[in-house]
């Protein structure tokens, strides 16, 4: 898929490894802050909060109308996360269908997290150092200024490795934020969602 052609490289030559490297890591520290804090400490979590404001009369029981809420919410910012990236370099609706699935993935990160942010923010920063600086591929079409690996995708397989827009649009990823996902509910557990959610239920009927 990808032709591994030289290590620790720089885009532009000569140019110091280390200090592109910190500045592209305070670059996807800015990036994960601002993604995570917008789209699930504020617009899925108020979200999930508002949706069951509007629900807890359409449902019997409150938990039913919070799992609408937590579902419908995670859908809209998943959505939103997905539209964010609709005019980055070589995004097609593969990008968009994957980044969409990424957006669950760090939906649940809030919520087994007790609706701390510091695992999604963890998980995005590291998803995006993984591929930009270990894989040296674009995240989310993005080139980055240095890499670990340096790597030039194979031209006839755009939809193994992602083309230009990177891994995020290749066939790996769903993959990826599956296992991920599979991953965080096997350490945190179903129980932490579920007090999240009895946490949710509590705050909309005081």
């Amino acid at each position: 898929w990808i032709a591994v052609v030289g290590f620790f490289q720089t885009v532009v030559p000569n140019e110091s490894f280390t200090i592109n490297f910190l500045w592209d890591v305070l670059f996807h520290v800015g990036v994960s802050i601002n993604e995570e804090v917008m789209l699930r400490g504020w617009m899925f979590t108020l979200g999930c909060r508002g949706i069951l404001s509007m629900a807890s009369d359409w449902f019997e029981t409150s938990s039913t109308a919070a799992s609408f809420s937590i579902i419908a919410s995670i859908v809209l910012q998943s959505s939103l996360f997905s539209f964010l990236h609709l005019h980055s370099p070589g995004s097609t609706y593969v990008s968009l269908i994957n980044l969409f699935l990424g957006g669950v993935a760090a939906s649940i990160n809030v919520m087994v997290a007790g609706g701390s942010l510091w695992l999604g923010i963890g998980w995005h920063f590291g998803w995006n150092i993984f591929m930009g600086h270990v894989l040296g591929r674009s995240t989310s079409g993005i080139p980055m200024s240095c890499a670990c690996m340096e790597a030039i995708p194979r031209p006839n397989l755009p939809n193994k490795h992602g083309g230009t827009f990177g891994p995020e649009q290749g066939v790996l990823a769903p993959l990826a934020y599956i296992v991920g996902i599979l991953l965080v509910i096997c350490v945190f557990g179903f129980e932490e969602m579920k007090v999240w959610k009895d946490g949710l239920v509590s705050s909309c009927t005081v």
